[in-house]
């Protein structure tokens, strides 16, 4: 059970990863994991940012669902589904070293996309809302971060920004319940996860509070870019960590 230092860190990526998720319906992963691998197991980090994203998607999903359309994002909303069990298994796999420079690396790559708003080529054909629905939930329960590619999909649909928050709010949901499931169907959920799951919790209903409050009144380019800011410090931080272990 994370106590101290190490509890002050995890609450407080914990808090700003819920502003972030609460206001735009995705970045919890992007921005709690680099400092929660600081002082957590890779896999025990994984499956705590999934609980919070049940949680925290929850809550946007119970606020924002008269914005859904059903009919034109059906197919990328289930399309998280089918990929859940294969990195549930994947994690099992993945060496814990190797698993925090990969989550680093792809923190590091979704920062730079979302700092120079980079388009995602091909995002209204059809073929897209399979292909980006899988590979990010792939991503999201292997690694608990990759959400930037289901957002950059979301916007390139000209949908509005309550339909936005209330897709990616629903389709991240869906996803995390059945990593949930698999995950403590193959022992990843033990005590500890589950102390940890309840002290870090509270800083998620606080960070959504907050959130609540600032998402319609903060202008959504300075917000990105403190994000993109700490995500990039984080993830270069536990680069930074992992190299002076292995000198």
């Amino acid at each position: 059970m994370l106590m101290g230092w190490e509890l002050a860190l995890g609450l407080a990526a914990m808090f700003f990863g819920a502003v972030v998720l609460g206001t735009i319906s995705f970045g919890l992963g992007t921005v709690a994991m680099p400092f929660l691998l600081l002082v957590l197991m890779p896999r025990d980090a994984v499956v705590i940012v999934t609980a919070m994203i049940i949680l925290t998607t929850g809550l946007t999903v119970a606020q924002t669902w008269r914005h859904l359309r059903l009919g034109e994002t059906w197919l990328f909303v289930l399309a998280g589904l089918p990929p859940v069990p294969i990195a549930v298994l994947a994690l099992h796999e993945f060496n814990p070293t190797a698993l925090r420079v990969v989550i680093a690396v792809v923190v590091l790559a979704a920062g730079v996309m979302s700092l120079f708003s980079i388009r995602l080529p091909g995002a209204r054909r059809r073929w897209m809302a399979p292909l980006v629905g899988g590979s990010t939930t792939f991503m999201v329960t292997t690694f608990a971060v990759g959400a930037p590619l289901a957002a950059l999909y979301a916007i390139e649909q000209d949908w509005s920004r309550d339909t936005i928050r209330a897709t990616l709010a629903l389709y991240f949901l869906l996803a995390a319940i059945l990593g949930m499931i698999l995950f403590a169907v193959s022992g990843l959920v033990n005590a500890g996860v589950v102390q940890n799951i309840g002290l870090l919790a509270i800083a998620v209903l606080a960070g959504s509070g907050v959130a609540a409050v600032i998402a319609s009144r903060i202008s959504l380019r300075i917000f990105r870019y403190v994000v993109v800011a700490v995500t990039v410090g984080g993830s270069v931080s536990l680069l930074v960590r992992e190299a002076l272990l292995v000198v």
